[in-house]
């Protein structure tokens, strides 16, 4: 206790840098942990995304089918994303990681955590399906990226929609106008999808291995900033107030 209120930055340093033995011992016990291939998400939703321009199907024919297992290369996202996907079938590829990623950092460093708080922050990064969807560049790296402007800005939470499964935290902000107003532009940019809704609907519904507790393992993923607005400087950032803009 007298090193932490002696050096309080070094010691959450020390114990932050700790935190990443987690994937390293992940490296050492477990044979390939990264056996899939770097962007492959990536690669499967903006192909999908070219896909659909070119006037093909968003969803694989077998997910609408029937009964499926729920397997790498499966097109899991609801049309909505398709916002995100097309603008990536001319944009450079390495925008997909340098946005989110910036874009997260920035909200972390806005709100200067306390030390206390660093390890916990740095568990949630160093937590292997974490640096699995990072890798993979799974679209969720973006929902992180949304709670991380939420954290600053309330109202870009509901951009956590992008993947349903993680709605609790969309719900960041809801005591603001502002993050109303955001619902209704997230929820005007569903309308123009029409019937591919319910090809969505059916997609979930003829899966099979996903359920509720589907995304639980990204949990930690949108913690970061969550984490980083529960330690922030409150001092220079006080308590909301309800419904305000």
């Amino acid at each position: 206790m007298s090193l932490w209120l002696a050096h309080p930055k070094r010691v959450a340093l020390l114990l932050s840098a700790a935190m990443f033995a987690i994937p390293a011992v992940l490296v050492l016990v477990v044979p390939r942990p990264l056996e899939q291939p770097f962007g492959v998400d990536f690669l499967l939703y903006r192909d999908a995304a070219a896909r659909w321009l070119a006037g093909g199907p968003y969803f694989e024919p077998y997910q609408l089918a029937g009964p499926y297992p729920i397997t790498a290369g499966d097109v899991l996202y609801p049309p909505v994303a398709l916002w995100l996907f097309v603008p990536f079938t001319v944009l450079p590829a390495v925008l997909w990681w340098a946005i989110p990623i910036a874009v997260t950092a920035w909200a972390i460093w806005r709100l200067r955590p306390a030390p206390a708080w660093w390890p916990l922050i740095a568990l949630c990064v160093a937590w292997p399906t974490t640096l699995l969807k990072t890798w993979t560049g799974n679209p969720v790296i973006w929902s992180v990226m949304a709670m991380g402007l939420g954290v600053v800005y309330w109202w870009p939470s509901v951009f956590v929609l992008l993947k349903p499964s993680l709605f609790p935290f969309a719900l960041f902000g809801a005591n603001r106008r502002s993050w109303w107003i955001a619902l209704a532009v997230f929820v005007g940019m569903c309308l123009p999808f029409g019937a591919m809704w319910a090809d969505w609907v059916t997609t979930l519904v003829n899966s099979t291995g996903g359920g509720l507790l589907y995304s639980t393992l990204e949990v930690p993923m949108l913690l970061i900033p969550l984490v980083a607005w529960l330690g922030r400087a409150r001092l220079a950032d006080p308590e909301p107030q309800p419904f305000t803009a």
